[in-house]
Formats: C-alpha cells, sequence, structure tokens
C-alpha cells in the first residue's frame, strides 16, 4: 500500500523540483552567454590634450607632419555632459573672494617666482621667426578678464574670457577646454589688488554651457572648442551692467584683419598684465573650420581670449568673431621650446552651431545638438599674413 505523503513532505519535494528546474535554466542560459559576441569596449570621454593655451599645459608630443581630421566611427566622442560642473548654489561672490586670498591668487598666478624684466618689455620671451608680430603688455579691455578656477587645487590665469551681450546681462565666452568647477571671472584683472579690490569687481561662475560634441584634440571636432558661463550677480549688479558686452558676430571667413587679447601665465609674463596682438591677419588652418594667426608671446593663460574685428570708440567692448582655442587647445603640435608654440594661436569660426549654443544658454539650456557635420571648407592663405611665413601657419611643419 502507498504510503499518502505528508504535507511537509509534499512541500520538500515541490522545493527540490523548482530547484531542479532552475538548474536546468541556468544551464541553458550559460550556454546561450556561451555563444554570444563579447562587449564593445566603452569610448573614451574626452581624449588627452596635447598642448594647451590654458594655465598648465599638458606635455605636448614632438612635432609631426600636418594632421588631418579622423574618420570613421572614432572620429565623433560622445556626449560630455557628464564633465560640466553642476551649479554650485555654496559658491558665490563672497565665497570666491573668502576663498582667493592675496596669498592664494599669487601662488596660483605665479607659482615659480617673480623676475620682473625692464618696464615696457615684451610679453613673449622671443620674437617670431623671421621677424613678424610680437603680443605687447597695454592696460587691458574693461569687458575681458581672466578666469581663476578652484579645480583640483587653484588655478590662476586658467584663461581669458569676455562678456557678451546676452538677455540677462550675464554671459562670458571663452574656450570649451576652459570649463572648470568653483570659478570666477575677473574682469580686467589688476594683480596689485586683492579679489575685493578688484577694479570691477569679480564674478562667480553659475553655470557652463558647452557643446556635448567639443573636443580640444587634433580631431575636426575641435573646431567647436567654445564655451559659455553664466555669472552669478554681484550683489544687485550683473556683469554686463558693469563693464559692458561685446557683440559676437559670425566669421566673415577664414581672412580677417583682427586683435587679440588675452592673460598669459606669469612665467612667461612677470608683468601679469593683459597683451593684446593688435591688427594681425588671419588665415586658414588646413583642414579645420578654424583660423590662425601669427604672433609671439600667446603662452598658456590666452585660451579663450576675444579675437577682436573691431573696437568701439570707448575701447571697452567690440565685436568679438573668434576665440583662442581649437586644435590642441589653441596651439601648434609642437614642443614648448619650439618658438612655433607661443607664435602661432588658433580660433573656431563662427557659424549657425555656435549661435545655435549662444541662444540656448540665454535661456539656460544645454542640449545636445547631435553629431558635428564640419561645414564646407574654403581654402584661402589670407589677405595679410606674409608668404615668407606660410610654411609656420600650419600645426607641426
Amino acid at each position: 500500500m502507498r504510503k499518502t505523503p505528508s504535507p511537509h513532505s509534499r512541500i520538500r519535494l515541490g522545493a527540490v523540483m523548482v530547484l531542479s528546474v532552475l538548474a536546468l535554466l541556468g544551464d541553458a542560459t550559460a550556454a546561450l552567454a556561451g555563444t554570444a559576441p563579447p562587449p564593445v569596449p566603452a569610448t573614451p570621454t574626452q581624449p588627452a590634450s596635447a598642448t594647451s593655451r590654458s594655465a598648465a599645459p599638458a606635455p605636448k608630443p614632438p612635432a609631426g607632419p600636418t594632421p588631418t581630421a579622423p574618420t570613421g566611427p572614432s572620429a565623433e566622442p560622445p556626449a560630455s555632459e557628464a564633465v560640466l560642473p553642476a551649479a554650485d548654489d555654496d559658491w558665490t561672490v563672497e565665497t570666491a573672494i573668502r576663498f582667493w586670498t592675496p596669498e592664494r591668487m599669487d601662488s596660483a598666478t605665479d607659482p615659480s617666482g617673480r623676475t620682473a624684466p625692464p618696464e615696457g618689455s615684451p610679453a613673449a620671451a622671443r620674437r617670431p621667426s623671421g621677424g613678424g608680430v610680437t603680443a605687447q603688455h597695454f592696460k587691458g579691455v574693461k569687458s575681458v578678464g581672466t578666469i581663476f578656477s578652484e579645480d583640483k587645487g587653484p588655478k590662476g590665469h586658467r584663461c581669458t574670457a569676455g562678456v557678451v551681450r546676452s538677455a540677462g546681462h550675464d554671459l562670458i565666452l571663452t574656450a570649451g577646454h576652459c570649463v572648470g568647477s568653483k570659478s570666477m571671472f575677473v574682469p580686467m584683472y589688476d594683480h596689485t589688488r586683492t579679489a575685493a579690490a578688484q577694479p570691477y569687481g569679480v564674478w562667480a561662475v553659475d553655470t557652463w554651457f558647452r557643446d556635448k560634441r567639443a573636443t580640444w584634440d587634433k580631431a575636426k571636432t575641435s573646431d567647436l572648442d567654445y564655451a559659455f558661463a553664466r555669472l552669478k550677480p554681484n550683489g544687485r549688479e550683473n556683469v554686463q551692467d558693469v563693464v559692458g558686452a561685446n557683440t559676437l558676430a559670425r566669421t566673415p571667413g577664414y581672412a580677417n584683419k583682427v586683435t587679440v587679447v588675452g592673460y598669459p601665465r606669469t612665467a612667461h609674463n612677470p608683468l601679469d598684465q593683459a597683451v593684446r596682438c593688435p591688427d594681425v591677419h588671419t588665415t586658414a588652418l588646413s583642414g579645420y573650420y578654424q583660423m590662425q594667426i601669427f604672433c609671439a608671446g600667446m603662452w598658456g593663460g590666452v585660451s579663450g581670449g576675444p579675437f577682436f574685428s573691431r573696437l568701439d570708440p570707448s575701447g571697452d567692448t567690440g565685436t568679438i568673431i573668434g576665440n583662442v582655442g581649437g586644435f590642441l587647445q589653441g596651439g601648434p603640435d609642437v614642443s614648448a621650446s619650439d618658438p612655433r608654440y607661443n607664435e602661432i594661436t588658433y580660433s573656431p569660426l563662427y557659424g549657425d552651431r555656435f549661435f545655435r549654443l549662444y541662444a540656448d544658454a540665454q535661456q539656460g539650456r544645454n542640449p545636445d545638438y547631435g553629431p558635428y557635420e564640419q561645414p564646407a571648407l574654403r581654402w584661402t592663405t589670407g589677405s595679410g599674413a606674409p608668404r615668407k611665413h606660410a610654411g609656420l601657419m600650419t600645426p607641426g611643419t
């Protein structure tokens, strides 16, 4: 006679059957997994740059032939939203002034010590090879200043920026690679004064806006090396109401006559003053939607500095058609010991995509515009650069 199983026996039997089924399913899943293709390696978010017109350039590789824009899937980097610093309500003008003590400002802008040259000396340690234009010190432009960032340690003279017209009276323009956390903009920076005593105040960065496909390597997406930052008020005033604002205009072409302004790092600028390259001519950077100038003295720290096509009669504002940046953060593919390192400077051209970012930044938006399609390139050697320097006007030649 068959014994009727007890309730506890039935429970144990059911559990054994469930475990057996799960084991069989697990074996099948493992077998299927063994035939699946391997995962695709992740694409790097941002290639390391080889050179920089910001204050702390990375080591540069040896000079090589003129690079061309890469093609294929690797040519388009992923969106870079994650690397933009989040808005920080605790970072205000008051906290920026408290952080940037005179000692910190001095150590950040001049880590190697000052050796002041004679008054009125040029900013560059050498003049252009074979002659040419050299950047000269001047009092500065009221609507242009330098950026300090507390980003993995104090970084003074990180970059240069200019105030641009905006609906909120609160935007500055700089290079895309100049984005940093806890940043402070100092218009017409005066190194003899504390942060609290700057002639036109200091302004804490609230939010950054940058093209999410931008890079600052050798890829064609270095054409997108520009960024805007919205500044918090200083008291009840916005920056545009204090220093004025510059007009942004489409870059007419590769050949232009411009004045470029920037704040070089003090290792090459002991006077710690603004410099300018006045009335220099731009030419095309082959293979890129970028232009270039030949002017010695444009060392690290000038990144983001405006390319003025004209200055207003006041001298305080003007029309901007470019900014220091682009290919390898705005400089040629040569070592820092090569004279061309500080003599050749690049800028993106401003087209439709630039003005989409400009409009969105004024509305507090920073969407992804999708893959970058480089505009049709028009080749030109420009109208004003001496032909004898043509061999120096491309990177790595």
